[in-house]
Order: structure tokens, then sequence, then C-alpha cells
């Protein structure tokens, strides 16, 4: 903890400020700032009430440096008043003993135009007593790259939006058009398999509604994702209400497009293939998807209490597109995949969050 030193105090005596200049300005200490300080300065107490600065300080900030000595820096007119809050902040950390990283603050020259410096605050002993010396670099630019890089990224932001857009709408104009088919499909199985490559269709562009609405370029909410596309499984399959029981828990995760759909897509199928055919015997059930936010790794299970495979047939060798696609789908996100297929089925994937190692 650093003491305070308030040079207010010492006003109360006679002449304090002329005093306390001298005692300063004869102090081995003081020549040896002036001799060592290359950038513009300010030595003030800890009260921000300024002892003494250099000519380049007052004259970067356009004011003459005589007006400013035995005054508070936080009260010039120099200092607008959201800055001389960020001041106040900063003597206080150092009086605690904190030191404050370099700081941009924005003064105001006495035409009011803004003069950007970085500020530097340090602790200093001069005669046995704390001040605190403030050099200062011209900041403005600085604040001109950030301002270019920041209206870079607004642009490349506008860019990314309107690409997941365009996405979103050739999507809905494939599903359109695979929704104009279906009256004209007589046959029972391309009717199954049309209605499955719309559901495919509708979870990838559900993914980019999920970006847009969340205003993302890179991720979405994998649980709000997830609903959305069991939502759509149930509009598709409608089962009776009581005949199936579907439990669902999904814990929040942010997790990256390029993961996210690819593991909508496998909820997807894997809620579907339940539904058409773990109760076909008109049996009652019960349908459960989870999904884990684990610290290294994500989980996704999906199990039923149905009838399971059939005799002689397996996960591996099933001919079924659906199946298929689980299965590629798996390899390319570099899961690892458990499952049982009788009685009824559990599929339960785990894929570890980029950038953990297995």
């Amino acid at each position: 903890m650093i003491e305070k030193i308030f040079l207010t105090e010492k006003l109360q005596d006679e002449n304090p400020y002329e005093k306390l200049v001298n005692e300063i300005r004869s102090s081995p200490d003081y020549l040896n700032l002036i001799l060592e300080a290359s950038d513009p300065w300010i030595l003030q107490d800890m009260n921000g009430f300024i002892l003494d600065l250099s000519a380049s300080f007052a004259d970067k900030i356009g004011y003459d440096p005589d007006k400013l000595r035995g005054r508070y820096l936080q009260a010039l007119r120099a200092v607008p008043l959201i800055q001389r809050s960020r001041l106040r902040i900063v003597l206080d950390r150092i009086g605690e003993g904190v030191l404050p990283e370099p700081t941009v603050f924005e003064f105001m020259d006495p035409e009011g135009q803004p003069v950007p410096l970085e500020l530097n605050f340090r602790p200093l002993e001069i005669s046995g007593q704390i001040f605190v010396l403030v050099t200062a670099r011209d900041a403005s630019g600085r604040l001109d790259e950030a301002e270019k890089l920041g209206r870079k990224v607004e642009e490349l932001e506008n860019i990314i939006g309107n690409l997941y857009r365009q996405i979103d709408r050739n999507l809905q104009i494939i599903t359109s058009i695979v929704n104009l088919q279906f009256p004209y499909i007589k046959d029972d199985a391309d009717f199954e398999l049309l209605r499955d490559t719309q559901n495919r269709l509708k979870s990838i562009r559900k993914a980019y509604e999920k970006l847009i609405q969340e205003n993302s370029f890179d991720s979405i909410n994998f649980s709000g994702y997830a609903r959305s596309i069991v939502s759509g499984i149930l509009s598709t399959y409608s089962p009776e209400p009581g005949n199936i029981k579907l439990e669902l828990y999904f814990e929040d995760a942010d997790m990256p497009l390029d993961l996210a759909v690819p593991m909508g897509m496998i909820l997807s199928e894997l809620l579907s293939n339940s539904f058409r055919h773990a109760f076909t015997d008109g049996r009652d059930g019960r349908i459960r998807a989870v999904f884990r936010n684990k610290e290294d790794h994500y989980m996704l299970e999906v199990r039923d209490n149905g009838m399971g495979f059939p005799d002689g047939v397996g996960f591996e060798n099933s001919d079924t597109l659906g199946l298929q696609l689980v299965r590629n789908l798996i390899n390319q996100i570099e899961a690892k995949l458990d499952y049982t297929l009788s009685p009824g089925t559990c599929f339960r994937i785990k894929v570890l969050k980029p950038g953990i190692n297995d």
C-alpha cells in the first residue's frame, strides 16, 4: 500500500506551493527526472494536484504551463468529465499499490479538438515523499489505426452476414423445389426418401437461421439449434399423443458452425430412425435425446426402448442412407461412437472440443 501525500494539506502553510516547488526542484531526484525524461511529463500528488510539468506536455494540450501548475489535473478544462472519473480511478489504484497499464486518455485543446494521449503513471519518491509521474505519448495515430481496423471488421461482418443470408435463401429455394415433388410421388419408399431429404435440408437451414438470429459468424448455441431440429422432426412424424414419450436434456454450449451442423444432422438422423422404426409393432415407447457440454468434449446420446435392429443387421453394414450419413458425419468430425442395437437402440457420440488433443 502506498501512503497518499496530498499537497492540499501543505497549502495551508505560508507560500506552501512556492516552498514545496523549491524543495522539490533542489532535490537530486527531481534533477534526475528532468535529465532522464524524454517524453512530456506531469508531476502530481496522489490527489491529482499538479506540482510541475514539462513545457512539452502543456504544448500538446495547447495550454500555458504556468496556468496548469498548482491546479488539479482532473479539474482542468482540457480534461472532459468522463476522463476525470477515469483519472480518479487510476490514482486510487496507485494508492492501493496497483500500477496501471499505459492507457489512452482523450484531452481537449482550447478550441475543443480532441487530443488523444497515452499516459503512463508511476509512483516516484522525491525527498522522501511519494508523488506520481505521468508521462505522455501521442496516441492519435493509434486511434486512427484502431478506427480503420474497426471499420474493416464491420465490413467483414457485413459481408459474412450477407453470405449467410444468401446461403439460407438458397437452401430455402432447394427446400421449396423438394416440396414441389411430393404431389408427384406415388411410391412409399420414394416418399420416405424425399421426406428425409427435406429434413436434412431443414437441419442445415436451421443452423444458418440461428447464426443470423444470434448475430454470430462462427458459432451457435447448440441447445437452441437441437431443440429446433426436434421440433421439425415432431412435425414430420406427428406421433400419436401418449404413444411415444420424448425426453430431452440439452445443456447450453456455443459450438463452432462446422461442428454444430454435422452434430445436428446426426441428431436428426438418429431421432428420425427411432420414430420411423423403433415402434412399428404399435407398442408405446420412449425416446431420449441428451446433449452434454463437458470440460473437454461434447457428448450426444439418442436412445429408445423400441424393437432394436433386426437380426443380421448392424450399424456398420446397414445400407440405409440415413445410417450411412451418420457414419460419414462421425468420421468427418473425428468422433467416437458407442452403440447398442438390442433391446432398443442407444447411440452415444463423443467429440473433442476444438483445440483439445486426445
